[in-house]
């Protein structure tokens, strides 16, 4: 049997939470159409695009965790028309100090982190724009 990825260890860990640990209780800020919650989850070292990806295969908007091994971070990508504080968020379109395309994820939470209103990514279609608010930092039980 292959060893396990750290990605998927991560998973893993993300999955006890929200089953069982200490996510268990907690309501999850983003919800679908269909009232389910996408999760999606990450690595500091990871490309930003990737991450991107990712939310973008779950339909546009996600719960967002990453890890850095040792501490992980919830990020929301929320529809915009339905966030509240979107309309003060900075726009990544315009922003010319924004993180560039060959960015990480490392680099987009240190970006975020200095973006107090959070953000709202460029889309293609005005209407289809994530906004991401500042992140939060969660506990997680052991695996």
């Amino acid at each position: 049997m292959a060893a396990m990825s750290e990605l998927d260890k991560f998973r893993n860990s993300i999955n006890f939470n929200l089953a069982l640990g200490e996510l268990s209780h907690e309501d999850l800020p983003v919800v679908d159409n269909d009232g389910k919650h996408p999760v999606v989850a990450a690595l500091v070292g990871e490309d930003l695009p990737v991450l991107l990806r990712r939310v973008r295969n779950v339909g546009g908007y996600a719960n967002v965790f990453v890890s850095d091994g040792a501490t992980v971070r919830m990020l929301a990508f929320i529809d915009a028309s339905c966030a509240i504080g979107a309309s003060d968020a900075e726009d990544l379109a315009t922003d010319g100090s924004r993180p560039s395309a060959d960015a990480t994820v490392g680099m987009f939470l240190e970006y975020l982190a200095l973006k107090p209103n959070g953000v709202r990514l460029p889309a293609q279609l005005e209407d289809d724009r994530p906004f991401i608010p500042a992140p939060k930092e969660i506990h997680f039980a052991q695996v």
